[in-house]
């Protein structure tokens, strides 16, 4: 599987282009999409404005609400590569701080944990409890049976257990595009169990069933997420982006 390849067309939709990320390397690409006017499927927001960064490439994706913008924008980033200048430029312009994610690729496969094991479906009172202390804040949680059944069928729920309670485990966010080739990678621990490795464990298996799958890994973290970085590159990720949005 050509990883590289793959992750290049699946940011490439995010931009709003297909494969624009295949073409040769240009400093600053400005890009009315419709995707930036949509709210992406697994997302509670649209984003109207999504800049991608890249081997001293610049993708600015922006949508109807941006458009106001668009000319003032353009005269001062036309001529600059340089990502901290664009990002000062636009958050000016708008009135309003970017959020910056880090976009990851996969590179290399890793052994398979002897620990972490796939769940089954008769485990989903544990994964429930689990789910429970992890989001405490979800009042509804009608619809995680469900998404723990479908996560179960593809090998992609993960987890470790100590003393029969689960303490490390994966899930499967829903991917706006291109579901049948791509699948990111969500990763929990229960506070009192972090620092033992259990993290990376899980993930390494939960990657070994995505590949199974034929589908591509991904990773993608915010950037004060020092621990989240670290676990992907400790799993097989080197990073491949940044990227900054801004909801108008």
């Amino acid at each position: 599987m050509i990883y590289k390849y793959i992750t290049e067309e699946y940011y490439s939709k995010w931009i709003g282009r297909d494969e624009i990320l295949h073409e040769p390397l240009s400093k600053v690409t400005l890009l009315n999409s419709q995707e930036r006017n949509v709210i992406q499927y697994g997302y509670s927001q649209q984003f109207d404005v999504y800049i991608f960064c890249r081997q001293n490439s610049i993708y600015f994706s922006y949508g109807d609400k941006a458009l106001p913008y668009i000319e003032q924008i353009k005269e001062h980033i036309a001529s600059t590569v340089n990502e901290e200048t664009v990002k000062q430029i636009v958050e000016q312009s708008f009135g309003k701080p970017l959020k910056h994610s880090i976009k990851y690729l996969y590179t290399s496969c890793k052994d398979i944990s002897s620990i972490a094991i796939p769940l089954k479906i008769d485990e989903y009172d544990k994964y429930l409890e689990f789910f429970k202390s992890v989001h405490p804040n979800c009042k509804n949680t009608d619809w995680v049976e469900e998404y723990f059944a479908e996560m179960v069928e593809e090998g992609l729920c993960c987890g470790i257990y100590e003393n029969r309670l689960l303490v490390s485990c994966t899930d499967a966010p829903g991917m706006p595009y291109m579901e049948r080739e791509v699948q990111e990678i969500g990763i929990n621990t229960l506070p009192d169990y972090r620092g033992k490795g259990y993290a990376a464990d899980v993930c390494i298996l939960a990657i070994n069933n995505i590949i199974n799958n034929n589908k591509c890994p991904q990773w993608s973290t915010t950037i004060d997420n020092i621990a989240s970085q670290k676990l992907a590159e400790r799993v097989g990720f080197v990073k491949f982006a940044d990227a900054f949005t801004i909801t108008l």
